[in-house]
Formats: structure tokens, sequence, C-alpha cells
């Protein structure tokens, strides 16, 4: 649980990556800005932290996790250890950035580096450090009214409603990485991977939340792609696994992978597939899935699109399964067409 009701701004220092593609430098800021509107204050504060709908934690690593290595993990540790110092540090990760934006589709922009004090994380509170990079910019019209006259002119600017890059670094777990919250809107292209994996190198921390967000995402994955093909299943039957995965996690505070197994795919076999198919998933995205934790209820309410089951037929009807497979039943008649009978009690 985050909280940021009484955080407050207590330095701020931007400065500008141009586009090395373009033979654009960095222009540095002289000093730290300073922020002695409250108005301002407020506006900024809404800006840096309210773009964190998923309570999903990152952490700083490196090759072979040797944290010293990593440049940003090393100027942010120097700024809470000194946050006056905030200022000369953003020079440094001002130059960082800009020797990791070499790709001709990485787009010039302002970078800000600001110090957050009162965030509470977990029932902890403490400061954080924010690096943001502003590359979008938006038309504004101003209207300026004089007595009886009115003059419009145009601008351009940074829409508080939106972020493109920007990570949150919570000074907590300092030797395991820091707590990082972090955003990349701007571009899903891997070229514009390199702020999360190129600037700041980051890795996922494992969390009740990441852990619940993937194992469902992964039991989908599976039944879709896996489990259809290897055991030739009906629709139907891929409908009332995932239901019964629905159920597991909606009904239980805790998970327990074995017992989740038997639950949702019942046969052996099954349930032997799974287990492959979840080892392959480890390898190949490099993090591992544990066989216990406590199920969040916040990853469940946000991945329940994951559990709708829809039957396509043709282009005349969807069938919507929400429970119990002995329910549905399908066929095909002596012409040849295929079809389904439906069983139910009410109809609502």
């Amino acid at each position: 649980m985050i909280n940021f009701i009484e955080s407050e701004i207590k330095a701020l220092a931007a400065h500008y990556i141009g586009s090395a593609s373009e033979d654009q430098d960095i222009s540095f800021s002289k000093e730290a800005v300073a922020i002695a509107d409250p108005e301002l204050h407020q506006t900024l504060l809404k800006f840096f932290l309210s773009h964190y709908r998923e309570p999903a934690f990152s952490a700083f690593t490196y090759t072979s996790d040797e944290l010293e290595l990593n440049p940003v993990y090393n100027f942010v540790g120097n700024i809470f250890d000194d946050p006056a110092c905030i200022h000369e540090q953003s020079v440094k990760i001002a130059r960082h950035l800009f020797e990791k934006s070499k790709h001709p589709n990485i787009k010039p922009g302002e970078m800000i580096v600001t110090y957050i004090e009162n965030v509470l994380v977990d029932d902890e509170m403490v400061e954080a450090v924010g690096i943001f990079k502003l590359e979008e910019k938006d038309l504004f019209l101003q209207f300026e009214v004089v007595k009886t006259d009115i003059s419009i002119k145009q601008e351009h600017g940074t829409d508080i409603r939106r972020i493109d890059k920007g990570c949150l670094i919570l000074n907590t777990e300092r030797e395991s990485g820091f707590k990082i919250l972090n955003i990349d809107h701007s571009n899903r292209n891997r070229e514009a991977m390199f702020w999360k994996d190129d600037f700041l190198v980051l890795k996922p921390r494992s969390n009740d939340y990441l852990q619940t967000k993937e194992y469902i995402q992964l039991t989908k994955n599976f039944i879709k792609g896996q489990m259809s093909k290897e055991f030739d299943t009906e629709k139907s039957d891929e409908a009332a696994a995932m239901h019964r995965s629905q159920e597991y996690f909606k009904y239980n505070e805790k998970f327990d992978a074995e017992e989740y197994e038997l639950q949702v795919f019942k046969d052996s076999k099954v349930i032997d597939s799974f287990q492959d198919y979840r080892n392959t998933y480890e390898e190949f995205n490099g993090q591992n899935l544990a066989e216990s934790f406590d199920i969040s209820d916040v990853a469940v309410k946000k991945m329940s699109r994951v559990f709708k089951s829809i039957i396509k037929l043709d282009k005349n009807f969807h069938i919507y399964v929400h429970g119990d497979r002995n329910k549905i039943q399908k066929g095909v008649d002596d012409e040849g067409n295929k079809y389904y009978i439906l069983y139910y009690n009410d109809e609502q």
C-alpha cells in the first residue's frame, strides 16, 4: 500500500537531454529549481506521484547482481545519503541517460530528478527519489483577456495527466536494490526499452501482487496454448478450467501450488504438462514463481478480464461461460451441423 498524502518535494533539478542521433547535446541547469509557489508544488506532486496504479515493484540489478556497478543505483544512494547533493548527482544521471539514448527513435526531452519526503509504503514512512523524462509535447490554446479584447495563442507543453518515462525509487530495502515503481508509456517498441533495461537496469521484485498476477496469466497462456494442443480440449473444457482458477483465487487467502494444480487441472497428465510449462516460463523470463504466497485481491481484480471465457460460434453467437462445465454439451447432428446444448434453471 502506497500513500502520498503527506508527501513533500524537498529538492528538484532539471536538465534537457538532446537527441544524440541528431547531434544534440545535454543542456545542464546551473542549480536546483526552487519551488516557492504552493499551487505549483501540489501540481508537481500530482504529476510525479499519481500515475502508479499497480503495486508492482522493481529493483536495481546489474550483471551478476553486482549492485555496486549500477550507476543509477549509486547516484540515487548518494542523494539519499545527502539530499543537498541532488543537483550534482542529477548531472551524472543526465550524462548516463544521454549515453544510453543513442538510438534514433529515442526522443529528446527534459529530465527531472526530485527528492521527496514522507512517502508511506507498507506502513513505513520513507524518502523517495523520482527520475522522469518528458518527451511528448501537447498543443495548448491560451486565451488572454485585456478589457474587452481577447487574444489567442498556441503553446506547446507537458500534459500532467500523462507521464512518458518515470520511476520512483523508495528508500527501503537498499541492500536488495531498493523498491522501485517504474513507468514507460511513450513507446512499446524494443528499442525504447532502454529506459528500464539499459538506463535503470531493473528487475521485477517478487511480491504477492506480482506472484498472483503472473500465475493468473500463466494459467491462461497454458490453457489457451499448450493444453488445447496437447490434449485436444474443447472450448468448454478450457472455459471450465479458467473458471476453476478464478474460483480458487477468489475464495482463498493463500496460494498453494500443489493444491491449485489439483483444483484447476485435476488430471495428473495435465498437471505434469502445466509444471513443465511453468518451468519453461520461469527460465525464459528469468524469474521464479513461488510455491506459496498470500493472494493479492488487487491483482485478482486487475486480472478479472483474463478469466472471461467466450466461445465464438461463426459470426452469429458468443457464449459466455462462467461456471459448471456439465451444463454445456457439444454435438453434431445428422446433417453435420455443430451445436451446443445449454442447461439452466432460471432465465434472467
